[in-house]
């Protein structure tokens, strides 16, 4: 080790050189460092030192410098295999760069020296590598082979709680305390869950208190529940009664008030009439007024259309003469109509007949010319045929002159993927050869692996079997001792004995019990070393079956390796899926092929048609252009070249249309005057006949629509409603009302209302009362099917509470022991057996452990109790009354029967080594004596015992010493060897 603890400088210590006689000494000044020694063994295992001193995180040397890295190197031999580990804590050094510190984290290293495994570097596999080959923790390590200093006369001293902490932490409690959260955790839920249904049931029994308008009891049943039910229904009945009286007074109460306002109604209705007719008489002048003005509009009424048709007729002539005028101006502007300007109408007629002639003439050779643009038209579309055919020759030539290069690049093309398809065979065989290595690679990987596990377990079988033969030669040896000390046990003297035949017996062999070995004791010997001869045998075959199929699997892999067969195999699928790519298109290829020779087929039969249609549209064109120009030689024929044809005939189209104009307009004329003198004749006669002078008397009687629709109505209105009042007036049950006394309807319309409210009040209250009886009867039932269930559930759950308070040391449990701590308790009275055995020879026979399970004071949990039995007094004491060096030796028996039995509990690996920490200055002589001799009882069994002391005698009585020695730069150490005593 290098800057730990007080150890500055690099510090090597063989503890195989000092075990060579199975004890040694570690001594040294206080504070040199003895413990540091021990806890650099601890902290090379687990990384972590026993104690305080863990949680200080002070294992960088203060005598080293702060660049020095502090570190542990052990090298041991744990469960048969050798290994090294290196470690380093968790330190700070100073920055390389500015002021201040930087944290380095702690870090390790596992090698092994023996080559069974590979090296590591992670903490966390470090730590479960060393706790597996141990098979114990870090804090069974520290208890059972770093015997610390007072921790076990603490322990032995110790209230129940504190020694239970240390028994957790050594023996595997922890499904028990398992086992006790899960009863604990089930029983709250189950609490919870009862208590929850029990406020179920309160809240139901709330509800129907609730509804019944009660207090709920403290303790409520189904009795009081059906009770307020009963009650319910009973208060109901009498509201139904109460509601059918209320509602038979409502019904008298209404009829009353309606035969009342009926009564007045229609004396309302009389007294309105006589209004109405007396309002009629006061407007009687008014209405005669609009009577007499009404009969003169409608005498009027007939007169006025005509009135409106006269003035009509002599607008419409007035408009006539002035279209005439206009049509004949238009008329004879035109250049072909000067000449008849003030002409007759037959002379007029007689030119429009001559246009019209020479206009029907010309109309077929307009349809030629109409015509003109669509030979135009057709000219140019033929032309581009022509173009378009000629476009398509050269198109087709082009194509047939490439087609023999596109058609070899196609067959060579084909012929590839021909040979492509012929290779598919031989590259599907590469490809299942490279995933067979691949497999094979995989599987000697898992094969390796499984080999190395066998080879560790012929190993451990190998060990088994020698330790079952050396234990069989053990037993036969002692055998054949107790043999001859059982032949010496049949001697008498002065008899001869049955092997020599002397009668003188002098020293006949005698055996310790210990010796005597039987028949059946060495049979069982002789059968358990054969099943581990033959699980040896066993466990070679398997192996050599491993190895041969590991030899099959090399024959198949030969040098390929991962890395290479994974490339190979990359590459043969890649050549694979590319031919099978290649070889797929073969059809489409031929296919190809034969298009081409199907193409250049249609390629020249098209060519063919395409010259055909040329030649054709050729011939077409001649022809139009024929047609055309012998159309326009007849149109300057006809025209005289001035205009067009079409502007010839719109000429004399204009020139017929003014004519037209004039003779219309001229007839129109005529029309209009003859009407103008019908409508006046007509005006005059219906004047006379209605009785009026003239128009101006027509115009005076004359009313608007609306005026006469006024009249009208107010003359129809005021009929009616004398009409109407008069028949209310015959009505007899208006004379009866109008007779009669009138009524106080206010009065009755208030006895309603209160006959009503009583009602209302009553259908509530029946209504309320009905539903609280819906209510109660679903409440009542719920209440007796949550009272129903919740009986079961309050037993089990009594009965998981018990069980649950049992397990956790309350309730019944009159020990006060929890379920985690009554197996401590069958393990601490193991450990105080094996104790007890050490304790009685230390202390001459005098003193043995005795376990007692009564609880504390003041209610204290028990169950973990120590006593010591004082065989020289009978008495059980507590151990707390043991002498300084009674304390000592009784604490050792119980570290060391501690230890034997973690060591069984962690899967019966012996302990070769163990240290033990101060605690010697407190013995008398032959109290060290005593101890002394259980150490060498300790060594003499095959175990290491490294003691830590500075008192003097023991580096008298003990050979193999370590020094520590403390100086002012740092702690070191110094092997010394005594000559063994006599």
């Amino acid at each position: 080790m290098c800057a730990f603890g007080p150890f500055a400088d690099d510090v090597t210590v063989d503890f195989d050189a000092l075990a060579e006689d199975g004890l040694f000494l570690l001594h040294g000044q206080t504070g040199a460092g003895k413990t540091t020694i021990l806890d650099a063994v601890a902290f090379a295992l687990f990384g972590r030192v026993p104690g305080a001193r863990h949680d200080a995180k002070r294992l960088h040397s203060d005598h080293a410098s702060a660049q020095q890295v502090p570190e542990v190197e052990l090298e041991a031999t744990i469960s048969g295999r050798r290994l090294r580990i290196v470690r380093s804590p968790e330190y700070h050094r100073p920055k390389k760069r500015g002021t201040g510190t930087t944290k380095v984290q702690a870090k390790a290293t596992l090698d092994w020296i023996d080559g069974s495994g590979v090296p590591l570097t992670r903490l966390p596999e470090i730590g479960e590598v060393i706790a597996s080959l141990l098979g114990m923790s870090a804090e069974q390590f520290f208890q059972v082979v770093l015997l610390p200093q007072g921790d076990f006369s603490r322990f032995l001293r110790a209230a129940n709680e504190d020694r239970e902490a240390l028994l957790q932490r050594l023996f595997d409690t922890e499904r028990f305390g398992d086992v006790e959260e899960w009863l604990r955790d089930h029983a709250r839920a189950g609490n919870a869950a009862l208590d929850e249904k029990e406020a179920t049931l309160g809240r139901i029994a709330a509800q129907v208190a609730a509804l019944a308008e009660t207090e709920t009891p403290v303790e409520p049943d189904m009795d009081w529940a059906q009770g307020c039910l009963d009650a319910a229904r009973e208060s109901h009945e009498r509201e139904v009664l109460r509601l059918s009286s209320v509602r038979a007074e409502l019904e008298r109460a209404q009829d009353t008030y309606d035969r009342g306002t009926s009564l007045m109604r229609d004396r309302q209705r009389g007294l309105a009439a006589r209004s109405k007719i007396d309002q009629l008489e006061a407007a009687s002048a008014e209405l005669h007024r609009a009577e007499t003005d009404l009969a003169a509009a409608r005498r009027a009424a007939p007169v006025v259309p005509l009135m409106v048709d006269h003035r009509d007729a002599l607008e419409a002539l007035e408009r006539s003469l002035a279209r005439c005028a206009g049509s004949e101006s238009a008329l004879f502007a035109l250049p072909e109509a000067v000449a008849l300007h003030g002409c007759t109408d037959g002379e007029l007629e007689g030119a429009a007949d001559t246009w019209a002639a020479e206009s029907v003439r010309l109309e077929p050779l307009a349809r030629r010319v109409d015509e003109r643009p669509t030979i135009v038209a057709d000219i140019a579309a033929v032309e581009r045929e022509i173009a378009t055919a000629t476009a398509r020759v050269d198109d087709i030539d082009a194509a047939l002159t490439a087609m023999p290069a596109r058609k070899a690049g196609a067959i060579d093309a084909l012929g590839a993927a021909r040979d492509q398809r012929a290779q598919l065979e031989m590259l599907r065989g590469r490809v299942e050869k490279v995933e067979t290595v691949d497999l094979a690679l995989g599987q000697r990987e898992e094969l390796t692996q499984t080999i190395e596990r066998a080879e560790r377990r012929l190993h451990d079988a190998r060990e088994a079997h020698n330790d079952a033969r050396s234990h069989l030669l053990d037993l036969r040896e002692r055998r054949l001792t107790g043999m001859a000390a059982e032949l010496a046990s049949q001697l008498v003297d002065g008899e001869p004995c049955v092997v020599c035949g002397s009668s003188l017996h002098p020293a006949p062999t005698t055996a310790s019990p210990e010796a005597r070995v039987s028949d059946v004791d060495e049979r069982a010997a002789s059968e358990i070393e054969q099943r581990a001869a033959d699980d040896v045998a066993a466990t070679r075959s398997s192996l050599g079956t491993y190895l041969e199929r590991r030899a099959n699997l090399d024959s198949i892999i030969g040098g390929a390796s991962r890395e290479g067969i994974a490339a190979e195999r990359a590459d043969a699928a890649a050549r694979l899926a590319t031919a099978e790519r290649v070889a797929g298109s073969i059809d489409d290829l031929q296919r190809e092929v034969d298009d081409l020779d199907a193409q250049a087929q249609r390629l020249t039969a098209e060519r063919g048609e395409q010259q055909s249609a040329r030649a054709s549209a050729s011939t077409r064109l001649d022809a139009l252009r024929a047609e055309l120009t012998s159309l326009d030689d007849e149109v300057a024929q006809a025209t005289g070249g001035r205009v067009s044809v079409a502007a010839r005939r719109e000429e004399l189209a204009e020139v017929c249309r003014a004519t037209t104009s004039v003779r219309d307009d001229r007839a129109e004329v005529i029309r209009s005057r003859e009407r103008l003198e019908r409508t006046a004749r007509r005006l005059a006669e219906a004047c006379a006949d209605a009785g009026l002078v003239d128009e101006e008397a027509v115009r005076a009687a004359m009313a608007t629509p609306e005026q006469m629709e006024i009249w009208e109505s107010s003359l129809r209105r005021a009929h009616g409603l004398r009409s109407e009042a008069q028949a209310t007036l015959d009505d007899d049950d208006v004379r009866a009302a109008l007779a009669a006394e009138p009524v106080d309807v206010d009065a009755l319309a208030a006895a309603v209302d209160n006959a009503r409210q009583r009602h209302d009040t009553a259908a509530g209250a029946e209504a309320v009362a009905g539903r609280r009886v819906s209510g109660l009867a679903d409440h009542v039932a719920q209440y007796w099917e949550a009272l129903s269930a919740i009986e079961p559930v309050r037993a089990k759950q009594l009965e998981l509470r018990e069980l649950a308070e049992l397990v956790s040391g309350r309730g019944q449990n009159a020990r006060r022991m929890t379920l985690r701590s009554y197996v401590l308790a069958a393990r601490l009275e193991e450990v105080l057996v094996a104790a007890s055995v050490r304790l009685r020879q230390m202390s001459a026979g005098r003193y043995e452990f005795a376990h007692t399970d009564a609880g504390g004071p003041r209610g204290r949990r028990g169950g973990l109790g120590i006593e010591v039995r004082d065989e020289y007094t009978g008495a059980t004491r507590a151990a707390t009354t043991l002498s300084g060096g009674e304390t000592f030796f009784a604490s050792l028996a119980l570290a060391l029967g501690l230890a034997d039995v973690v060591s069984a509990e962690s899967g019966g690996r012996v302990l070769d080594t163990m240290f033990i920490d101060e605690g010697f200055g407190t013995l008398d002589p032959e109290s060290l004596d005593l101890v002394m001799g259980v150490l060498d009882e300790l060594r003499s069994g095959g175990r290491v015992v490294g003691v830590v002391s500075h008192v003097d005698e023991l580096r008298a009585r003990i050979p193999s010493q370590l020094q520590v020695l403390r100086g002012e730069a740092g702690s070191s150490v110094k092997v010394r060897t005594l000559a063994a005593s006599g």
